[in-house]
């Protein structure tokens, strides 16, 4: 059986750097662009990746699968990433205005602790 094209198992890691990629980790996002305007950015849009503890396991192309049939409805996962890129070269990322993980997040990260 081929491997699926967005199995992150397909990737080699990479530095966090845009432009992000279908199989890129949603969280990536969170690295590179401007948190207040990412949160904007997605609440214009009905989706909520932002702080989301899926984020950090789930690409784009997997997210809009996912999500597809569920409440908040599906979104076309190519369109967001070209977006976010063009989001991301004019509002990179900036430490003042960077918003703490949720609680969600933040036991992720203790329980699965980045290899860094």
């Amino acid at each position: 059986m081929a491997d699926s094209p967005t199995n992150p198992a397909n990737e080699k890691e990479r530095e966090p750097s845009l432009p992000l990629k279908l199989t890129d980790p949603i969280a990536l996002a969170e690295v590179l662009i401007d948190h207040e305007e990412l949160r904007k950015f997605y609440k214009s849009r009905g989706v909520h990746c932002f702080g989301c503890g899926a984020a950090e396991a789930e690409t784009f192309a997997e997210g809009a699968e996912v999500h597809a049939g569920g409440p908040f409805g599906k979104f076309d996962a190519q369109k967001l990433v070209d977006e976010l890129n063009e989001l991301g070269k004019k509002h990179p990322f900036r430490e003042e205005t960077k918003i703490e993980l949720t609680l969600t997040r933040q036991v992720m990260e203790w329980l699965f602790p980045s290899k860094e």
